[in-house]
């Protein structure tokens, strides 16, 4: 009897099928939270191009940049101050932690089906805001909650917490790039637009709130950590690996203000010489690329470079292509190629500056720590697209502030490593992520 072996292409389907299963395995805890990143993203996603649409693509460019500003102003901005207020609830462990995240999802379907209605009214702001905070109090509970769904051996070690970071970071450039093709083929198509992006919206976002509920499900048994006092729990972070952490924010801040500038910067230098639009898509599928293959790099990186190290090699590399660029002075080609590089930069830190947290402090301060730096990443967000929409600069000048920036950035980073270590906050001169 003859057996007939199974098509090669048989056999890919078969393994991709059994490794999409168990990579998003619902009796799995970490598997339901890729589950649901992966619904956040894209309907975070279709928000983005829904509001693209209405504030920026389909008017003047003096127009535009006056909505921008606006939007800006009173969305983004609040959300700065808004933003540390949500540390406090995350704070009180996982359970909370697990149900913001549900939390997150029916404030983010209810703004939303509002927007369908006010999107061109002076409503969008407060609802775009109501959206924003709670689509970022998602991310700051999913980044708490990462330690928590992996089991205690693979917890211990930095190289599987860098991993786990990298792969959804890659789920998330992966998500964002389905949707955002989605949302803009629904922009672009006649007698649709920006409203039906939203209605789509709707969808990943009930899916959402379905799948939140196995992660309160599965919550950990209640438990009271008596070996340390009520009062010790509540104390400000302090000590060398507090200043290790918040000394590298600093580098973090700049690139994420970065991204926010130079996102700006193409997209109004681009509609000013009212360039086609596929070019500024370009910039953004460099910059998804580059984030992509950040969460490749990064794992790889971390086996002979720590994690400072590896944040001062993405700004480093930021300079280089940076002033290259400027004073080359080759336009959209060399916006491209600082998207790609800004992107693998800004991705490969942060997946690194996550894991650094994670391992370094203690449980019980990832909640107000995450929050607290999220909401500085979000202010220097706003900083650079504010400067970027306010500034009217060209790209080669854009080019040469983005280098300039994170130039000083570095400066500062090694004149503030020079006062810890002359206050005696510097850890183990043995330690080789101290730099």
């Amino acid at each position: 009897m003859v057996r007939v072996q199974p098509q090669p292409h048989r056999r890919v389907t078969e393994r991709s099928k059994a490794w999409l299963a168990a990579y998003f395995d619902a009796s799995s805890p970490l598997g339901v939270l890729r589950r649901i990143h992966a619904l956040s993203i894209s309907s975070d996603t279709l928000m983005t191009v829904a509001l693209a649409g209405s504030l920026f693509f389909s008017i003047s460019p003096g127009e535009a940049r006056s909505k921008v500003t606006l939007y800006l102003l009173f969305t983004m901005a609040p959300f700065a101050i808004l933003a540390p207020l949500i540390s406090p609830i995350i704070d009180r462990g996982p359970r909370v932690r697990r149900i913001v995240v549900i939390l997150s999802g029916v404030v983010r379907l209810v703004g939303v089906f509002l927007m369908i209605f006010e999107l061109r009214s002076l409503l969008l702001f407060p609802l775009a805001l109501m959206n924003l905070v709670a689509s970022k109090a998602y991310l700051v509970s999913k980044s708490s909650l990462i330690p928590e769904l992996l089991d205690s051996d693979s917890r211990s070690e930095l190289g599987s917490l860098v991993k786990t970071n990298a792969n959804i970071t890659l789920l998330a450039a992966i998500s964002g790039a389905i949707a955002g093709v989605i949302g803009a083929g629904i922009l672009k198509t006649p007698f649709l637009g920006a409203h039906y992006d939203l209605i789509l919206e709707l969808i990943p976002l009930c899916l959402f709130i379905y799948e939140s509920r196995s992660l309160v499900k599965n919550l950990p048994p209640r438990t009271v950590d008596r070996s340390k006092p009520r009062a010790a729990k509540k104390r400000r972070p302090s000590g060398p690996a507090y200043a290790q952490t918040l000394t590298l924010s600093l580098l973090m801040s700049v690139l994420r203000g970065q991204v926010g500038f130079f996102v700006f910067l193409v997209a109004f230098a681009l509609k000013t010489i009212h360039s086609p639009t596929w070019l500024y898509g370009a910039a953004l599928v460099a910059s998804s690329l580059g984030s992509a293959l950040a969460t490749q790099l990064t794992p790889l990186v971390r086996r002979k470079l720590g994690e400072t190290t590896i944040v001062i090699l993405g700004t480093i590399a930021i300079v280089a292509v940076a002033f290259v660029a400027a004073t080359l002075n080759i336009g959209i080609s060399g916006a491209i190629l600082i998207a790609f590089v800004l992107g693998v930069a800004a991705g490969g830190a942060k997946i690194a500056f996550d894991a650094s947290v994670q391992t370094s402090m203690a449980k019980h301060e990832y909640g107000r720590l995450f929050a607290r730096y999220e909401s500085y990443f979000q202010l220097s967000w706003v900083v650079g697209a504010f400067v970027a929409t306010l500034a009217d600069l060209t790209l080669a000048d854009g080019e040469a502030f983005l280098g300039a920036t994170a130039l000083l950035a570095l400066a500062s980073y090694v004149i503030a490593i020079s006062a810890l270590r002359h206050s005696g906050q510097e850890p183990d001169a043995e330690d080789p992520e101290w730099i």
